[in-house]
């Protein structure tokens, strides 16, 4: 915005005074037009208003000149830079304050993120000892399921034993002989291998020399549990019914895999 100087007022005043020396001269013209007559008032304004003509003439190029000046003036003022001066101890001041903001933001920033991260950790930490937990309750699940299996195992053999004791003896009370004091063992697995192996051999259609047989038995004996029993003579067979029925899934799918074996790579023949 443009400011107000001396310039300014002197035109604003001969403005104004113009103005008013404008008002007083349309009075006394009026005054002086109802007095005249015709033929004078003519010459009379003629002369007035070339006289008004030259001093309006002579005020505008005086405002003209004036406002040049001012502008010229305005903007010369506005074209010149002005001098900024630096206090050197204050920007020091402001630049160590600023650099301690800085640390002090980067100081918040890490500690922010160290306690994510450890809150992260402890979240992991936390699943991880969750999931050993379930890994524990599962095994101890396990576990106890495998002694469940176990005892109802040994159970069903102790009660097997036991009806076929109660057989053997029953049967020999009826033949009128006592042979309740006359035990043997039993190789279980091999009993019942022995029993069933040229069922499968004659299946899969494989060599029945003796060599092929016994490298059978042997092949599938040896992927199978061993299992002894003691037991009367006369209770044998009965209690071999038992783990007939018992083993049956397992035997025959160590046999059938031996009986395969053998007939890829037979040895007999073989010096």
């Amino acid at each position: 915005m443009a400011r107000k100087t001396n310039k300014t007022d002197h035109v604003l005043g001969l403005l104004a005074g113009k103005n008013e020396e404008q008002a007083g001269a349309a009075e006394k013209r009026e005054e002086a037009a109802a007095s005249k007559e015709e033929s004078g008032k003519t010459a009379g304004s003629n002369v007035q208003v070339v006289a008004r003509q030259e001093e309006d003439d002579a005020i505008a190029d005086t405002v003209k000149h004036l406002l040049e000046e001012e502008l010229d003036e305005e903007e010369g003022g506005a074209a010149e830079i002005p001098e900024i001066l630096i206090d050197e101890a204050e920007e020091a001041q402001a630049l160590k304050e600023a650099e301690e903001e800085a640390k002090r933001l980067a100081e918040e920033e890490a500690k922010a993120a160290e306690e994510e991260l450890r809150r992260k950790a402890a979240e992991e930490l936390k699943k991880a000892e969750e999931i050993r937990k379930a890994a524990e309750e599962e095994l101890r699940k396990a576990e106890e399921a495998r002694q469940a299996a176990e005892e109802a195992r040994m159970s069903a053999e102790e009660e097997a034993l036991k009806r076929a004791e109660e057989e053997a003896l029953r049967a020999a009370e009826e033949k009128g002989k006592d042979e309740k004091g006359e035990y043997v063992f039993l190789n279980v697995m091999e009993t019942l291998v022995r029993e069933k192996v040229d069922i499968y051999m004659n299946q899969f259609a494989t060599c029945q020399c003796s060599r092929c047989r016994a490298d059978i038995t042997a092949l599938a004996l040896t992927s199978l549990p061993s299992k002894y029993v003691v037991v009367s003579r006369n209770a044998a067979t009965p209690l071999m019914n038992f783990y007939s029925q018992r083993y049956a899934g397992a035997i025959t799918v160590e046999i059938t895999k031996a009986c395969t074996k053998v007939k890829e790579h037979p040895h007999h023949g073989r010096n």
